[in-house]
């Protein structure tokens, strides 16, 4: 009769801790928060073009802002921006990558 109680109460055991290490939030309803507080986050890469030097900087610009079940959701969106070496910027493409920032009240 020990037996069968010392299983089930590790069984209940295994039931709890399944359940506490399971995830109970969407990944895309988790929070995120920004490498640096700067609104901008670039990284600097050189790239070699054709005839001059060229940077390449990943940078997060901000696309929108909306409410989304009472919390605040700011959406940001990464650019690769191309620079020459006069500073002048060549070209911005969007990327696919997304970060969201949610705040609660």
């Amino acid at each position: 009769m020990k037996k069968i109680y010392s299983v089930l109460v590790l069984f209940a055991i295994f039931v709890v801790i399944g359940y506490m290490d399971s995830p109970n939030q969407k990944p895309e309803d988790s929070i995120h928060y920004p490498l640096s507080t700067d609104e901008k986050e670039k990284e600097t890469v050189a790239v070699e073009g054709n005839s001059a030097f060229t940077t390449m900087e990943l940078e997060l610009v901000q696309e929108g802002t909306k409410m989304v079940d009472g919390a605040k959701v700011e959406a940001y969106r990464e650019y690769e921006i191309y620079i020459n070496s006069d500073g002048k910027v060549i070209k911005k493409v969007p990327t696919d990558h997304y970060q969201y920032l949610k705040y609660k009240d």
